[in-house]
């Protein structure tokens, strides 16, 4: 399970606003921001949470098992 900080890390990696990544997750802006608000697990569903790591996967970035982001753009051509 991701925490707020790789939620955070990977947004600014991804150069995303709140809202945006809202958008990307098809949640509420809010439902981003309380994720984002704590450093450990996260204060939303465990649906939501997952929602917000796909669409942060879908734009490059990596969540590694040791808590590590990493970014990789994803490219479409």
């Amino acid at each position: 399970m991701i925490t707020g900080g790789q939620i955070r890390a990977g947004r600014a990696f991804a150069k995303l606003s709140a809202a945006e990544l809202a958008q990307l997750a098809r949640l509420a802006r809010m439902t981003v921001v309380r994720a984002e608000s704590v450093d450990g697990v996260p204060p939303v569903t465990e649906s939501n949470l997952f929602s917000i790591q796909r669409a942060l996967e879908e734009v490059g970035v990596a969540f590694g098992p040791d808590g590590g982001v990493n970014y990789r753009p994803s490219v479409k051509g």
